[in-house]
């Protein structure tokens, strides 16, 4: 209870110290009645609609997962800003007043920046999950491609730099690794232009529903880009195993019978893999290649994105794992198979869980392709 209260008592006068620095947020503000912001309405299908925010001379303080504030001189503005809370059992985006700096301030040092920054700030578990950073993170670059703009922003701030593939997919797209501001970082900067726009999934206030609802122009985007030419897959096996035993994950979410389950699939010719292993262009290759994919339900299955169509996946879940997976291979037009256990460690919730996978279940699926 003492380090609590010695750590409170710190806190609160860094927070005070900063206060001075920088001033208190005075209040929230509208986009369209700041003459310094401009905002364009970005759309795709004739059916979706994205704000593109340009903020001249924008301030921005981020936690890097909750809360983000786009702040102009004292006032924090409201659409681009966001504050996700857990509520009702499902993350909603809360008021603006709930957001951090009104009532913390931003008590981080101000990195300035010359140039133009293009925010690619998500919150939730963008800075360090494949499939948030997948379709969160990427596609905002869809919308900025599609803004127009007149020269390509000096700086992308990205949720962090601490995965390989986060660099690599940038890469790829043309954005070198000096134009990266690591947002875990520096989460206090302000610059001559700072630009954002709207979360790539999330409508209605809704980032629970957006997640396992990922709009078409997405996909097709992510297949432009990354499969642009005919690649290169014969070292890549045609039926493969995703094996997360070796995953950090794994004290949340494994498959006690992994090695029984393993050994299984081997019979059929199937190759254990472990994600992590192969860098972001071998992860495309790999399920650009395949033609049966077999996995417990994580995030590297957003590489179907690349499968080709009719491609057989086999997700193996719980109840609690919801259906992000299955609705993401219908709109990719594979064929999609699950197979459904019980949670065995009742003191893990929501999508944490430890199954058991029936054998004979399996076996079958297996056998009537």
């Amino acid at each position: 209870m003492k380090k609590k209260i010695n750590f409170n008592i710190i806190r609160n006068i860094r927070y005070f110290i900063f206060y001075l620095f920088y001033g208190k947020i005075k209040k929230t503000i509208k986009a369209k009645n700041n003459k310094k912001i401009s905002i364009k309405k970005i759309k795709f299908n004739n059916s979706i609609f994205y704000n593109f925010y340009n903020i001249k001379n924008g301030r921005l303080f981020t936690n890097t997962v909750d809360d983000t504030a786009y702040i102009i001189e004292k006032y924090l503005i409201d659409e681009p800003s966001f504050q996700y809370r857990f509520r009702n059992n499902k993350i909603v985006n809360a008021k603006i007043s709930d957001n951090f700096v009104i009532s913390n301030g931003t008590p981080k040092f101000i990195k300035k920046i010359n140039g133009t920054v293009f925010s690619l700030l998500t919150g939730g578990a963008g800075k360090n999950n494949y499939w948030h950073w997948i379709f969160d993170v990427l596609p905002r670059i869809g919308i900025l491609e599609k803004s127009k703009l007149n020269k390509p922003p000096d700086y992308y701030l990205i949720p962090s730099k601490i995965k390989d593939y986060q660099i690599q997919s940038l890469s790829i797209l043309g954005i070198p690794n000096k134009k990266l501001i690591d947002g875990a970082k520096q989460k206090h900067i302000k610059s001559n232009q700072l630009i954002a726009v709207d979360h790539p999934t999330v409508f209605n206030n809704n980032p629970s529903k957006g997640v396992i609802n990922i709009p078409h122009w997405i996909i097709l985007w992510l297949r432009k880009k990354y499969l642009k030419k005919k690649l290169n897959n014969s070292k890549f096996p045609k039926k493969f195993y995703i094996d997360r035993s070796k995953d950090s994950n794994t004290n949340s979410r494994n498959i006690v019978n992994n090695d029984e389950v393993k050994k299984l699939l081997q019979k059929y010719g199937f190759k254990s893999i472990t994600l992590s292993q192969y860098n972001f262009i071998d992860q495309v290759k790999l399920f650009n290649n395949a033609k049966i994919i077999v996995g417990l339900h994580g995030a590297g299955f957003a590489n179907m994105v690349f499968s080709k169509p009719k491609t057989k996946i086999i997700e193996i879940k719980t109840l609690n794992n919801g259906s992000a997976i299955l609705n993401l291979a219908k709109k990719c037009k594979l064929d999609y198979n699950n197979i459904i256990e019980k949670n065995i460690n009742n003191s893990l919730m929501y999508q944490n869980s430890h199954i058991k996978v029936s054998l004979i279940k399996l076996d079958k699926i297996i056998k009537s392709f």
